[in-house]
């Protein structure tokens, strides 16, 4: 529980950046934030890392419910597996990308620039999918922050 408490605490104080609030991975973000803690609470325990996974289960009244509910989880575990069977290289980039791009010299060179929107227009989705279940939600959320503050920075230069 204490770390549904966190995730909540996380999610409710990430600020998206305006100008970003139409790509997919923030509408994603923004939508998680609008639902109510006991739907949040079901997508938690389904997309839980595997090193923090709980004995816990809610318990639906509908049988719908159960049926949507198991499907969703059915997809979870399907994104954590291809997650987890990730080369170590591509889950450090996972982790680390925003630091190395945090060190490239400024202002970015065109083709810099031209990657970066390039990932942040196409892969940003892909990415949070993966992050999530490798390293959780709040794991995203401080990533995703220190990348607006970066692109910010750059697109001022």
């Amino acid at each position: 529980m204490e770390g549904f408490s966190s995730m909540l605490e996380a999610i409710n104080n990430y600020i998206t950046v305006p100008q970003w609030a139409s790509l997919p991975t923030f509408q994603v973000v923004q939508q998680f934030k609008r639902l109510p803690d006991f739907l949040m609470f079901p997508i938690f325990l389904a997309l839980v890392p595997q090193d923090h996974v709980t004995s816990a289960s809610p318990e639906a009244p509908d049988r719908e419910i159960i049926r949507a509910m198991n499907g969703f989880i059915a997809f979870a575990k399907e994104a954590q597996k291809r997650s987890q069977s990730s080369s170590d290289a591509v889950k450090y980039a996972h982790q680390n990308w925003v630091v190395h791009l945090s060190r490239a010299p400024n202002p970015w060179d065109d083709t810099l620039s031209h990657i970066f929107q390039a990932f942040w227009n196409r892969h940003l989705l892909s990415w949070l999918e993966r992050q999530w279940c490798l390293k959780g939600l709040r794991s995203c959320l401080d990533i995703l922050s220190e990348v607006q503050k970066l692109a910010k920075v750059i697109t001022m230069l």
